[in-house]
C-alpha cells in the first residue's frame, strides 16, 4: 500500500491521536489509493473522505457521493465499508449475474439509503470506526473549511483538531511502493525530455516543443504535469506558456517539467544548447552546477535541511555567482509536487531514509535566461543517491539527441 503505515501510527500515537480523517484528493488517495475524479475535477465544492483508527489503519472507510463511489472498487487496501451521499442513480440488468465489483457497487449505493450530506455520512462512518469519541485529525485543506467545526457540534464527545500537517509529516518518508512509482513517473519524463529534444531542429518553436513533449508523457503512459519549456532568454519568464519563439543557433532550450504516473509526480529540468554554449552560459551553469553537487553530497540521514540550502548557496556563490540567492534549493515529492521537506533556509528538519527530493540550484537573468538543473535524489543509509539518468553535463541538443552522454554514460 501507499501508506507509511509504521510512520503514521507511531506519529499517532506521539500526537494522543485515535483517528485521522483525509480530505484531499492527495491525502484520500494515500489512504486507500482511490483517485478521486469529483475532487479532481470540482476541487474546491467536492467531498469525498477517508476515515481510520489509529489501530486499524489499513482497514478504513470511505465517504464518497453516490456518483464516485462506483472509484472504490480501485482501492488498493480492503475497504471497511462505503458510506455514500447524495443523488446519482444506476440500475440492474434483471436477471444480470454481478461480477464482484458490481455487486461491491450495488451493496453500497443500492442497497442501503444514502445520507443526504456528506458530513452525515462522514459522521455515521466515524461511529462505525469508534471515533465519536477521543481525539481524530481531520485533514483541513478539503473542500469544507468548516468541517472541523460542524464535526465538533455533532459529536461532541469527540475532539478534532487540524491534520494537514500531520499528512504532509507522515508522507516525507516513502514505502516501497511510492518508490517504484515515482521512478517511473521520472523514467517516463526523462524519456519525454529526450523526444523533444531530438525534435529540436532550428526553427522550431516553443510551442511545438511542448506539443512534442506532452505527447511523449502520454504515450509513456502518464499525464502531462506541467510543462515549463522556453528558449534562451525566455528562461527568465519561464512561467509564461511557451509560444512562437523560434529556435535558433546559439540558443539553449529550458525545460522544468512534471508528469503525474499512477497518483505520484516528477519534476526534473536541463538546460540543452544549440551547438556550443557561450562563455557566460557555460560560467553561470559550472557554478549551479557546484551547488546542486555540495547539497546532494550533503544529503544524508540526520542532517538538517537547513544546512543542505546554506552549503548549497555558499558553493553557488564560491563557484562564480557572488550575488546569488535561492529561496530553497530542494523539495520533496510524491503526491504532490512539492511534499515536505523543503530544503529552504528556516526548515530545521532532519533528513531521514526514503525522502526522495527534486535538488535544484537555478538562476533566472533577464536578458539572458539563467541557467537550470534539477534532479531526482533519495535519501539512502549512507548518506543520497540520484535518481535521474540524464547526463548532468551541459549538453548540446546535438549531443543529446544522438544518445551521448557528455559524462560517457549512454
Amino acid at each position: 500500500m501507499l501508506l507509511n503505515v509504521e510512520r503514521a501510527g507511531r506519529l499517532m500515537e506521539a500526537a494522543g491521536l485515535d483517528g485521522l480523517v483525509s480530505a484531499t484528493l492527495e491525502n484520500g488517495f494515500y489512504m486507500s489509493g482511490v483517485w478521486n475524479i469529483g475532487q479532481e475535477l470540482f476541487p474546491h465544492d467536492t467531498e469525498a473522505y477517508v476515515v481510520a483508527r489509529a489501530d486499524e489503519l489499513t482497514r478504513p472507510v470511505m465517504v464518497t457521493s453516490l456518483g464516485d463511489a462506483d472509484l472504490a472498487v480501485a482501492a488498493d487496501v480492503p475497504l471497511r465499508d462505503l458510506f455514500g451521499y447524495g443523488r446519482f442513480y444506476r440500475d440492474v440488468l434483471e436477471g444480470a449475474e454481478l461480477n464482484v465489483d458490481e455487486r461491491w457497487v450495488k451493496s453500497t449505493t443500492l442497497d442501503r439509503e444514502a445520507s443526504p450530506t456528506a458530513v452525515e455520512a462522514l459522521v455515521a462512518a466515524l461511529r462505525l470506526c469508534g471515533l465519536d469519541r477521543g481525539v481524530i485529525a481531520v485533514d483541513e485543506r478539503g473542500a469544507n473549511r468548516d468541517l472541523i467545526a460542524q464535526l465538533g457540534a455533532r459529536l461532541s464527545d469527540a475532539r478534532f483538531v487540524p491534520g494537514a500537517q500531520l499528512f504532509r509529516q507522515i508522507r516525507m518518508v516513502k514505502t516501497g511502493e511510492e518508490l517504484v512509482r515515482l521512478e517511473q513517473a521520472l523514467r517516463i519524463t526523462e524519456a519525454a525530455m529526450r523526444a523533444t529534444v531530438a525534435a529540436a531542429t532550428p526553427g522550431v518553436t516553443e510551442r511545438e516543443l511542448h506539443g512534442v513533449f506532452e505527447s511523449a508523457i502520454v504515450a509513456g503512459g502518464a499525464r502531462p504535469g506541467f510543462t515549463l519549456l522556453r528558449f534562451g532568454r525566455g528562461m527568465a519568464l519561464g512561467q509564461v506558456p511557451s509560444g512562437d519563439t523560434r529556435l535558433e543557433e546559439g540558443d539553449f532550450l529550458w525545460f522544468d517539467v512534471g508528469c503525474t504516473y499512477r497518483g505520484y509526480r516528477s519534476d526534473i529540468g536541463r538546460i540543452f544548447p544549440v551547438g556550443e554554449p557561450n562563455q557566460h552560459l557555460t560560467h553561470l551553469f559550472s557554478a549551479i552546477r557546484a551547488g546542486q553537487d555540495r547539497a546532494i553530497e550533503l544529503m544524508a540521514p540526520g542532517r538538517l535541511a537547513s544546512e543542505v540550502f546554506a552549503a548549497a548557496v555558499a558553493r553557488v556563490r564560491e563557484a562564480g555567482i557572488p550575488h546569488y540567492r535561492r529561496h530553497h534549493v530542494g523539495h520533496g515529492i510524491g503526491v504532490e509536487y512539492y511534499d515536505l521537506p523543503i530544503l529552504a533556509e528556516r526548515s530545521d528538519q532532519p533528513l531521514e531514509v526514503n525522502m526522495i527530493f527534486e535538488v535544484e540550484t537555478p538562476y533566472y537573468e533577464l536578458g539572458f535566461g539563467g541557467a537550470f538543473i534539477e534532479d531526482t535524489v533519495l535519501v539512502t543509509p549512507g548518506g543520497s543517491r540520484i535518481l535521474t539518468t540524464l547526463s548532468r553535463e551541459l549538453t548540446s541538443t546535438e549531443a543529446a539527441a544522438g544518445g551521448r552522454r557528455a559524462d560517457g554514460g549512454q
